[in-house]
């Protein structure tokens, strides 16, 4: 089984109180670190880790307890894998955390780069107990490196859902963008195709967005000024649109 799932689950004891205690203003461990082990996913997608289909990493402060077991766990029968952080990992996350953009870029910068430190380092250890059948080890640095070098940003242009209106004055163009801040998250950009100027650009999710994007836009039709993108297939489906300028 490919791996799908790359994720945090913060210390439940802990983020309840500061929750409590921020009047629910709070934003937990998952949601800041979701966009930079997303980064680190597509960087390695497609991979099959160790048969499990989720890999969760769990930050452990005040939740631990006789059965608390620090180091990596698997249930390849239900297809998840965990690795459990010890004390110091787990309260150095906590530290340098970036709740709130009033937090320096280089606080910020400091954050990104343990978290994604910390998850290369448990892929290359869980990789090895496997065999090393996926090179980690060799391919962590790069990774790191090109994390660095864009950002913790990175933009997929959805080609076959980006569109020329029918007069083809106009272009839609539909990225999922991943990265520290964004989360996993679509953007639309309409452009004048003559200037190539951006008229309109709009998230379609609040930011950061916690829900991993492939696939969830599954059709866009431009209907007059209108650019109406579909999610999903099932119910919830639904259409976001997007408008251009009356003057346009």
């Amino acid at each position: 089984m490919k791996l799908k799932t790359l994720c945090f689950e913060g210390d439940y004891a802990l983020e309840k109180r500061e929750k409590e205690k921020s009047n629910y203003c709070y934003v937990n461990l998952y949601a800041v670190t979701f966009g930079i082990a997303q980064f680190i996913l597509t960087e390695l997608q497609p991979i099959d880790l160790d048969g499990c289909g989720k890999l969760t990493i769990c930050a452990n402060v005040e939740t631990q307890n006789e059965t608390y077991e620090p180091g990596y766990h698997t249930a390849p029968e239900l297809g998840v894998s965990w690795y459990n952080l010890d004390l110091e990992t787990s309260w150095k996350l906590y530290s340098l955390k970036r709740f709130s953009k009033a937090f320096s870029e280089e606080l910020s910068n400091e954050f990104e780069n343990y978290v994604a430190n910390t998850v290369m380092d448990i892929l290359v250890e869980i990789d090895r107990v496997q065999g090393g059948k996926n090179g980690l080890a060799e391919r962590r640095n790069g990774i790191l490196e090109r994390m660095r070098e864009c950002g913790c940003e990175k933009e997929i242009l959805l080609e076959k859902y980006s569109k020329l209106r029918r007069d083809r004055k106009y272009r839609a163009m539909v990225y999922r963008c991943i990265g520290h801040g964004v989360g996993d998250a679509i953007r639309v950009d309409l452009v004048n195709c003559v200037t190539e100027d951006v008229i309109v650009s709009r998230w379609l999710e609040e930011l950061p967005h916690t829900i991993d994007m492939a696939g969830a836009v599954t059709k866009t039709v431009w209907d007059g000024n209108t650019f109406n993108v579909t999610f999903y297939r099932r119910d919830p489906s639904w259409v976001e649109t997007i408008e251009l300028p009356e003057i346009e």
